[in-house]
C-alpha cells in the first residue's frame, strides 16, 4: 500500500508480478506439502509471496477501511497481553465480521484454501466509431481451480468480478503510467470463454484480464494481448 501510494497504481503491477512469479515457481518445487495461507509455517514463498498477493486483493475487494478496522480490532484485543496470543484464525474471525456476508467466499479462497485463477486474454480488436471513439471487443477465457497440498487441482465454477482493461501501452513496461489507461474496471467473468466490450476515446494498443496481476493466476504471461485495430473507413 505504501509503494502504491508513492509510485501510483499503474506501477504496482511490476511488484505484484514479481511476487506471483516467485510464488508459482516455489510451489512447483515444493517437496512436502503446500499449506493454505492461514496454516502456513516456515514456508516463506507462501507467507511472503502469496501473502502479498492475498492481502492486496483483499483490500481491493473489501476496501482498505475494512481491512484496517479488522487489524485495529485485532490489536485492541491482543496487544500487550500474555497468552493465548493472536493467531491467523483470530484475524479471519474479525475480518469476516467486518467484511460481512458478501465476502464469505473470498476469505476462504485467499486464506483457507489453495485457490488459483486461470485467466487469459484470447484476442482483442478495435473498430473506429462515427463519433471518433473506438469500440473494443476483448475475448477472454477463465477458470477457477482449487488445489490440494500436493498440487492436484480440481475445477470449480467461476462467477466473480475480475479487473479488465484497455490501454495505450502494455502494463508493466517501463514508462507505463496512469495516462496509458483508457479504461480499467471490474467485470463479472464466468468459467469458459466470453466477450467483453468497451468504448474508449483513443485507439488502444493492449487489452487484458487481470492486467495488473492482482490475482493468483496460474499463468501471468497470457493476461494481456495486443489489440487488432481496424483501419478507419474513408469516404470516396
Amino acid at each position: 500500500r505504501v509503494m502504491e501510494k508513492l509510485r501510483g497504481r499503474a506501477q504496482i503491477r511490476r511488484f505484484l508480478k514479481y511476487e506471483l512469479d516467485r510464488y508459482l515457481r516455489a510451489r512447483g518445487e515444493e517437496q512436502v506439502e503446500e499449506l493454505p495461507l492461514a496454516r502456513v509455517e516456515n514456508q516463506p514463498y507462501i507467507h511472503y509471496r502469496k501473502g502479498s498477493l492475498a492481502m492486496y486483493w483483499l483490500k481491493e475487494s473489501v476496501g482498505e477501511d475494512t481491512v484496517d478496522r479488522a487489524l485495529r480490532r485485532l490489536l485492541g484485543e491482543f496487544a500487550f497481553r500474555g497468552p493465548p496470543y493472536a493467531s491467523s484464525s483470530d484475524f479471519l474471525r474479525l475480518l469476516r465480521e467486518e467484511a460481512g456476508p458478501a465476502h464469505d467466499a473470498l476469505v476462504p479462497d485467499l486464506f483457507e484454501r489453495i485457490t488459483l485463477l486461470d485467466a487469459r486474454a484470447v484476442s482483442a480488436s478495435a473498430t473506429p466509431r462515427e463519433d471518433g471513439r473506438w469500440a473494443v471487443r476483448l475475448e477472454v477465457e477463465s477458470r477457477k481451480l482449487v488445489a490440494d497440498g500436493q498440487g492436484v487441482e480440481r475445477e470449480e465454477p467461476l462467477d466473480e468480478a475480475v479487473n479488465v482493461g484497455v490501454f495505450l501501452a502494455k502494463p508493466g513496461d517501463r514508462g507505463f503510467d496512469a495516462d496509458d489507461v483508457l479504461q480499467l474496471e471490474r467485470r463479472v467473468v464466468r468459467s469458459g470463454r466470453q466477450v467483453l466490450e468497451f468504448v474508449v476515446d483513443r485507439e488502444p494498443a493492449w487489452a487484458g484480464i487481470d492486467p495488473y496481476n492482482e490475482r493468483i493466476d496460474r499463468n501471468a504471461e497470457d493476461n494481456l494481448v495486443k489489440v487488432d485495430a481496424a483501419a478507419p473507413v474513408r469516404a470516396l
